[in-house]
């Protein structure tokens, strides 16, 4: 397996230029850092915002006006290939019509092209996904669950990595009484059973735990000023932290420091729920392997090989009592999970490497 040191390429560019994904990024710069090539990395001035460590670890920067007309993206896209004679091509997001028209454009070329889907689904049912994969013939998954479902179209490879690397802000891990459980991201309806969480909430009240949605709560929308209602009226809003503005990377590892274990909240009435684990992963899966915090997962999701060891399950019906004496088990999976040799930035990095340069 490929670990560092030379390759058959010389300038690598990895791109994502869609506002999305970027939680992938830093797994895949830090693994190709340890090889010879030069990176390049081109995001959008979004992104950068909020990843200010990229520039300092990548030989190139480019920076893509948000507000540039789609063909212009392309075009700017393409001239920073020829410029850094890029010879291989690594889409973070590797969908969508800017992919699309860079694929075909580099049709002739003798760049490679790679990419990680981000949802299995794309191989069944897209016909703009029929058109990129007349170029992109390897793609990454990112579960080793999903890449035993995958039935990929012919002519295409497919393997995986979890990019489970974080900014290492030196945070202290602190933990208490309290039993604090996470959600990643905002309150929101989509991916989320929030009238379950209402009803979780209230069954553990009389017990010390401490619920945070770690991502923004605009206050302004309706499901988020619903939530706070509905918790008011329980008298639980000071058991449930939102924040109403973007959480800064500084925040969400201080938050997850405290943190005992992360709440998926996808149950089988979400409207989303099919996704998980069929077709997708849930990034808060990623984050929960990177920082060694266990998940709490409803029981639908207990014949997922990769979070069995890994989770504690539940029902709504039974949410209550698993919480109450879970302090002892959540230590045990997460003493558990930092001993786990495959599920570390080395082992993943190497995945990541032995796939893209063979």
């Amino acid at each position: 397996m490929l670990k560092s040191g030379s390759t058959n390429y010389k300038n690598v560019a990895l791109i994502e230029v869609d506002g999305s994904h970027d939680e992938c990024l830093l797994t895949q710069i830090c693994a190709l850092k340890r090889t010879s090539v030069v990176l390049t990395l081109i995001v959008t001035q979004k992104i950068l915002d909020r990843n200010r460590d990229f520039e300092a670890l990548v030989d190139n920067l480019i920076v893509i006006d948000d507000s540039l007309t789609h063909n212009k993206i392309v075009r700017k896209i393409l001239s920073s290939f020829r410029k850094h004679r890029i010879d291989l091509a690594v889409f973070n997001t590797a969908q969508g019509a800017k992919v699309r028209d860079i694929s075909v454009k580099l049709f002739f070329s003798k760049i490679k092209l790679v990419g990680i889907i981000h949802t299995t689904k794309k191989f069944e049912d897209s016909f703009r996904q029929k058109v990129i994969n007349l170029n992109i013939k390897n793609y990454f998954l990112l579960s080793e669950f999903l890449l035993s479902k995958v039935k990929p179209p012919k002519g295409i490879s497919v393997d995986y990595f979890y990019p489970i690397r974080f900014p290492d802000f030196k945070t202290q891990r602190l933990k208490s009484s309290v039993t604090t459980i996470s959600v990643i991201g905002g309150v929101e309806n989509q991916k989320k059973d929030l009238a379950g969480f209402i009803t979780m909430v209230e069954s553990v009240k009389s017990f010390p735990v401490q619920f945070v949605f770690l991502g923004k709560s605009d206050p302004n929308r309706l499901e988020v000023q619903e939530l706070k209602n509905k918790l008011d009226s329980i008298n639980m809003a000071d058991r449930v932290k939102l924040y109403d503005s973007f959480v800064s990377q500084e925040e969400f590892d201080r938050q997850l420091q405290q943190t005992d274990a992360l709440l998926l909240l996808a149950h089988p009435s979400t409207s989303s729920v099919n996704q998980y684990y069929k077709t997708q992963i849930s990034g808060a899966a990623n984050v929960a392997f990177g920082y060694n915090i266990p998940l709490l997962m409803h029981s639908s999701f207990k014949d997922v090989g990769e979070l069995k060891d890994r989770s504690i399950f539940y029902t709504l019906e039974n949410f209550a009592e698993v919480v109450s004496d879970c302090k002892p088990k959540l230590l045990a999976i997460e003493e558990w999970m930092k001993n786990d040799k495959e599920m570390t930035n080395e082992v993943q990095e190497n995945r990541y490497l032995s796939f893209l340069f063979n």
